[in-house]
């Protein structure tokens, strides 16, 4: 029959092996600085983004508006 001493024990040693020996993974969402030359894993991939300076409109339109009427 199961003892309750080794039940905790088991437990306290599992624990104990998957925090040290296996670590948990933080996955946190990074958003890329515009000096930043780093490559970032995606789902599909890695991407390493370029950042380029352009001029400011006067108009209020959104430069992903613009994108999106090509």
């Amino acid at each position: 029959m199961l003892e309750v001493k080794w039940v905790i024990i088991g437990i306290l040693t599992g624990l104990v092996i998957g925090c040290v020996f296996v670590p948990p993974t933080r996955k946190s969402i990074g958003v890329p600085s515009p000096g930043s030359k780093e490559v970032f894993h995606t789902d599909t991939g890695c991407v390493r983004f370029d950042s380029t300076e352009v001029p400011c409109t006067a108009e209020p339109d959104s430069m992903n508006l613009l994108a999106s009427q090509k």
